[in-house]
């Protein structure tokens, strides 16, 4: 049978819904097996519908141009247009709102506890709370949201609903994945081995260029300050200031000093942070192939698994009928030839593709053709054992 896409994501994410219905039912029983038994839902077709809907791909279309349009509008509100029509902005505002909240609602109803094992949906939760109460909190309370500074940051971190882009695009996912994995194997090693480092240029910087009042005492004139002047030698940005005022105070050996801290501090631990990060989008880029190609080979599966159910269940369809009929098996095979589809999975036993065949054919072949060579040497034997016979003697 032909299955399109959509009734496959249908099928699969009631499939999903459904199990998950049985298992929180299974946990929430007494323990007895008449109790654990799971209950047809009253709503098993809108249940069903709703998880078909956010597994399409439209609806994640259709979410991720609001975030694109909620964005454009953000940064549309930082000009002059938001005082000269500020009912539109707002009116904006609350319909986006209201797509995440609905978004929010179908989601938590297709899947109820699967919706908070998923990191990226934690987040778009949290984001959520965040413009709720931004929106209907403190209008509720009656505030000045323009002299407040926590509300002015409520209101400022509404630029986070950006950031919900990156659970719609793979890509996006590999990438923040493996920045992730990143800082959970070796950088925060990287980071203490450089921060150790920055620690004792820190302090003989002090001693070298800011023990005394008359010298570079603000770049290097305690702690704090020496760690910011190698912080810029570590960016490499604004260096040959610092450079420069250690040389006007007459430190002639301080750019033996400055380049050595940058050839380690930048080159090296630069470089060694730059290839980590690569090991780590190579690897979660083949994790994310690998997780691919699985969902490809599930949707083969499960493509067959329907298709002979599909089939399993009119065969016995047409046996009940040829009880009831008496069809004769011709009958009965003409009727089911009429059901049979061109795009159907049919399992052949074909010995061409066996590779245990294919070795016993090519060893046969191959005493075969033995067995062939001997008999024409039997043969030729014979032939001149029968001519010396016949010559006179």
């Amino acid at each position: 049978y032909g299955f399109s896409n959509a009734q496959l994501h249908y099928t699969s994410g009631a499939r999903s819904c459904v199990r998950e219905t049985a298992m929180s039912s299974l946990h929430s029983g007494s323990g007895s097996i008449a109790t654990q038994q799971s209950f047809p839902r009253c709503d098993a077709e809108f249940h069903r519908f709703a998880c078909w809907l956010v597994a399409t791909t439209w609806f994640n279309t259709v979410i991720m141009v609001t975030i694109f349009l909620n964005a454009i509008i953000i940064a549309v509100e930082t000009t002059s247009l938001s005082t000269a029509y500020p009912v539109y902005f707002e009116v904006a505002d609350n319909a986006f709102l209201g797509v995440y909240v609905v978004e929010f609602f179908l989601k938590i109803y297709a899947e109820p506890l699967g919706y908070w094992k998923n990191y990226y949906n934690l987040f778009d939760f949290g984001v959520l709370i965040m413009s709720l109460v931004q929106s209907v909190v403190l209008p509720a309370l009656q505030l000045d949201q323009g002299t407040l500074t926590a509300l002015r940051v409520v209101r400022a971190l509404r630029t986070i609903r950006t950031l919900r882009s990156v659970s719609f695009v793979q890509g996006l996912k590999v990438l923040v994945a493996a920045l992730i994995q990143t800082f959970q194997s070796s950088v925060l090693y990287l980071l203490l081995l450089l921060l150790i480092l920055m620690f004792l240029f820190a302090v003989m910087g002090y001693y070298f260029f800011g023990y005394e009042s008359s010298e570079d005492v603000s770049n290097w004139g305690n702690f704090g300050k020496a760690m910011l002047s190698l912080f810029t030698f570590v960016t490499v940005d604004g260096w040959t200031m610092v450079q420069m005022q250690l040389s006007h105070f007459g430190f002639t050996g301080s750019y033996f000093f400055t380049i050595t801290f940058i050839f380690l501090g930048h080159f090296i631990f630069t470089n060694l942070f730059i290839g980590v990060v690569i090991m780590n989008i190579h690897s979660a880029t083949q994790e994310f192939q690998d997780s691919q190609r699985e969902e490809r080979e599930a949707y083969i599966r499960q493509k067959k698994q329907l298709m002979i159910q599909r089939q399993h269940e009119e065969v016995l369809q047409i046996l009940e009928q040829q009880k009831a009929h008496n069809f004769t098996f011709e009958e009965m095979t003409r009727k089911f030839r009429k059901q049979l589809r061109h795009d159907d999975f049919t399992y052949v036993a074909d010995l061409c593709t066996n590779e245990t065949w294919m070795e016993s054919v090519m060893t046969s072949l191959g005493h075969l053709e033995t067995t062939k060579h001997r008999c024409q040497q039997l043969h030729f034997s014979l032939s001149n054992m029968l001519m010396e016979l016949k010559k006179p003697q």
